[in-house]
């Protein structure tokens, strides 16, 4: 461990002689337990990296073939979904800033935010104060009784020392694992926010300020599988494998869910090493905000990507599928994939649009991993399509009434209180 110098703090901290004695002694000592010298330094060298992937991946459509990507649809009468080798991962990690910012402005108590987190938080009307995490858990834990299944989960939260970190191992135990047998949690890698400069941005107060850090993005819950550390005996990749797993089906824990959508995630042809469940566009407007699944060929070498608004151009807009002469499907967020994809090699470091982080400083990309890149990763997908009316996630107050209303449609709160968890 490299610990950091009076001369490393005026070089490398932004504003560090703003700070005054005791903030800058303060904060020389959060960064030498949390992020050393030589943590900094590799933070900055993914950094580098992250952007310059970035630069890249905004000409991944230069001089390249596009074409519709595989799909596959959900089974209709099967029997018996291909739960037997399947695990569930429920990513639980995001703090839910712009959910607890309009609950404030409804007038929400704070007494009724304190240990908040978005996939916890209640649904109006739904069983015993359940949020779409416990009901997700209630629901994968029927399926698996239907079925005779017991289907491993593992949940994945925020940083270590982030809220939902601290709360929702808590709450998983408090209500006996949901009546889940096997059940693990595991926390994402947390990077350190730099300015443009490259510096560590800090948040006041500037006798005792901390420095400013995120989790590493969408793909972090992905990479969070291979880690071990202190208490673990293995990683979630390796329980899972101990238990027979080799699929695993990615949910945000944010959402609720039509049942068949995971039983038509569970039964995709395990041929296909990774899945990407995708909604198929009618139509494909140019200010269309999703990203879009679209087949690359260059070079001979033939691959799925996900390309966002600022990277497609008019062929990836018109590209039509033959069968159902319909346009490109945009990404839900959720993914079906073989265990030996995340497990032979990582996701290559992503940077996000610059971010603002406070309002004195220039908006910075944050650092870290990118979901989308699994399935670009992968030597064989292929794109599930399901209905749009199948899920909907939470994003701001206005959501919770419309997904109660939802999950209760799809029979989630009757569900919640006949399980009696």
């Amino acid at each position: 461990m490299i610990k950091w110098t009076f001369e490393h703090c005026e070089q490398w901290i932004h504003d560090f002689d703003r700070l005054t004695d005791a903030g800058r002694s303060h904060l020389m000592s959060v960064l030498n337990e949390k992020f050393p010298f030589n943590v900094y330094e590799r933070h900055k060298a993914f950094r580098r990296r992250a952007i310059d992937n970035e630069r890249r991946k905004r000409r991944r459509l230069d001089d390249v073939t596009q074409f519709y990507p595989p799909l596959v649809f959900p089974e209709v009468g099967r029997e018996q979904p291909s739960l037997e080798r399947c695990a569930v991962v429920l990513t639980a990690g995001g703090e839910g800033e712009r959910l607890r910012l309009s609950l404030e402005a409804r007038g929400y108590p704070p007494d009724a935010l304190i240990d908040f987190t978005k996939a916890a938080f209640p649904l109006p009307g739904f069983y015993k104060d359940f949020g779409a995490l416990q009901t997700n858990l209630t629901l994968i834990n029927a399926i698996g009784r239907r079925y005779g299944v017991d289907i491993p989960v593992i949940v994945t939260t925020g940083p270590e020392g982030s809220t939902t970190a601290r709360v929702i191992p808590g709450l998983i135990r408090r209500n006996h694992n949901f009546g889940l047998t096997h059940i693990r949690t595991v926390s994402q890698e947390e990077r350190l926010h730099l300015t443009v400069e490259e510096r560590i941005a800090w948040r006041p107060p500037n006798d005792r300020p901390s420095p400013i850090t995120h989790p590493d993005e969408t793909g972090g819950p992905i990479m969070s599988l291979k880690k071990t550390g202190p208490g673990m005996d293995s990683s979630p990749l390796e329980w899972a494998a101990n238990l027979g797993c080799k699929r695993f089906l990615a949910l945000q824990a944010t959402a609720l869910y039509n049942p068949e959508l995971i039983l038509a995630m569970a039964a995709a042809d395990p041929d296909y090493d990774c899945v990407g469940v995708g909604i198929i566009r009618d139509r494909f407007e140019a200010d269309d905000p999703f990203g879009t699944y679209v087949g690359i060929e260059y070079n001979g070498r033939r691959s799925v990507a996900i390309v966002e608004p600022a990277v497609r151009n008019l062929q990836t807009r018109t590209l039509k599928s033959r069968s159902e002469n319909r346009y490109l499907p945009y990404n839900t967020g959720f993914y079906v994939f073989n265990g030996e994809t995340p497990e032979k090699s990582d996701l290559p470091d992503y940077a996000t649009p610059p971010k603002e982080v406070l309002p004195h400083l220039e908006s910075s990309p944050k650092v870290g991993y990118a979901a989308t890149d699994l399935i670009e990763q992968a030597a064989n997908p292929a794109i599930l399509a399901v209905p749009s009316e199948w899920f909907a996630v939470i994003k701001k107050a206005d959501d919770l009434a419309n997904l109660s209303e939802l999950g209760r449609s799809f029979g989630l709160n009757t569900l919640c209180r006949e399980m009696e968890i």
